[in-house]
């Protein structure tokens, strides 16, 4: 049993994971009707973590325009939303008797104001001003939006097919196996 409930622990990890790398992957793929802007050294030295930048007593210019983009961001797409509906999906990959159950104990370990700050100050650190404000004004689109409402529709299908792999992977770790995928 301890086994199972690492390896939903670990698959959890895994599944998270390709919330964001999916998820997060979203506007840069939908936003083709514009060509890619070239990141220059400049804007890239500025994406920094506020701890990387010092203990200035004023905060950078460039990085407080980012958090109040990430802000907005996060306006649009809270990641308690997100979160809420990763752990939904992958509550149907347990049985239909530990899901109210295992629901309840994912909700009971997060901490929604921890995770908000988190995904802002990560907005802030990983993108550029004009990354961000592209990202803003792509989902501030009513197209964006819809799409953006449909992607737990595209999740039911894929995430199950995502922790179906992964088990059969760990599955191979586990015994040694080599055979074909």
């Amino acid at each position: 049993m301890l086994l199972r409930k690492i390896s939903h622990i670990a698959l959890l990890t895994a599944f998270f994971s390709a919330l964001l790398l999916f998820g997060g992957a979203f506007p840069a793929f939908a936003a083709g009707e514009t060509e890619p802007a070239s990141v220059s050294e400049q804007e890239q030295s500025q994406v920094q973590a506020p701890q990387e930048q010092g203990n200035h007593n004023a905060i950078d210019p460039a990085l407080e325009r980012r958090l109040k983009l990430a802000e907005e961001m996060h306006k649009l797409r809270p990641v308690r939303d997100q979160v809420e509906s990763a752990i939904e999906q992958y509550a149907q990959t347990q049985p239909p008797e530990d899901r109210a159950a295992f629901i309840s104990a994912m909700r009971s370990v997060l901490n929604p104001k921890a995770l908000e700050r988190i995904s802002i100050d990560a907005y802030a650190q990983v993108y550029t001003e004009p990354e961000l404000k592209a990202m803003v004004e792509y989902y501030t689109k009513p197209e964006a939006r819809s799409a953006s409402d449909k992607y737990s529709d595209y999740a039911k299908i894929v995430y199950p097919e995502i922790v179906r792999m992964l088990d059969k992977a760990a599955m191979r770790v586990r015994t040694g196996g080599t055979g074909p995928q």
